[in-house]
C-alpha cells in the first residue's frame, strides 16, 4: 500500500512539474507579445483634427455634416484616418477635400459619402510631404456648403 501511495504521489508531482514547464514558455510569450504591442503603439502620437460643413437654407447647425480624424508619423510615412458623417439625410452627399503639399506642389483627393464612412491612407515623407489641409462640404455638383479648412504642417 505504501509503494502504491508513493508511486501515485510521485506521478502527480511529475505531472505538476511537467505542466509548469509547458505553461511557463506560453506565459512568457504572451507577456512578450503584449509588451511589444504596447511599445509599437507608443512610438507615435496621434494629432486630432475635425470640422463641420456650413449649413444651407432651412437647415440647422445640428444637421451639418462633420468629420473627425487624426494623423501620425511613423517609419517615414504620414498616416491619416478620417471619419465622416452626413447627418441630415437629404440625399445630398458629404464631401471631404484633402489637399496635401509636397516638392511638386499642391494635390487634391476628394472623398464622398451619403452617410458615415472612414478613410485610411498614408504618404511617404521622402517626396517632401510637408503639409495638408482638409475641409468638409455637403451638397451636389456646383453647389456645396463648404466648411472652413483645417491646416496642418510639419
Amino acid at each position: 500500500m505504501r509503494k502504491l501511495r508513493s508511486v501515485l504521489v510521485g506521478t502527480a508531482l511529475a505531472g505538476a512539474l511537467a505542466a509548469g514547464i509547458v505553461a511557463a514558455p506560453a506565459q512568457a510569450a504572451t507577456a512578450t507579445s503584449a509588451g511589444t504591442a504596447s511599445v509599437a503603439q507608443a512610438q507615435y502620437t496621434k494629432h486630432w483634427f475635425s470640422g463641420y460643413s456650413d449649413f444651407g437654407r432651412g437647415e440647422s447647425r445640428g444637421e451639418r455634416s462633420y468629420y473627425k480624424g487624426y494623423w501620425y508619423y511613423s517609419n517615414g510615412r504620414y498616416y491619416f484616418d478620417i471619419n465622416t458623417w452626413d447627418r441630415d439625410r437629404d440625399r445630398e452627399n458629404t464631401f471631404i477635400d484633402f489637399y496635401y503639399h509636397d516638392d511638386r506642389g499642391w494635390h487634391n483627393r476628394r472623398f464622398d459619402t451619403g452617410g458615415h464612412h472612414e478613410w485610411k491612407f498614408s504618404y511617404s515623407a521622402k517626396g517632401g510631404f510637408d503639409g495638408f489641409r482638409v475641409r468638409v462640404g455637403e451638397g451636389r455638383s456646383g453647389h456645396f456648403d463648404w466648411g472652413n479648412y483645417y491646416r496642418g504642417s510639419f
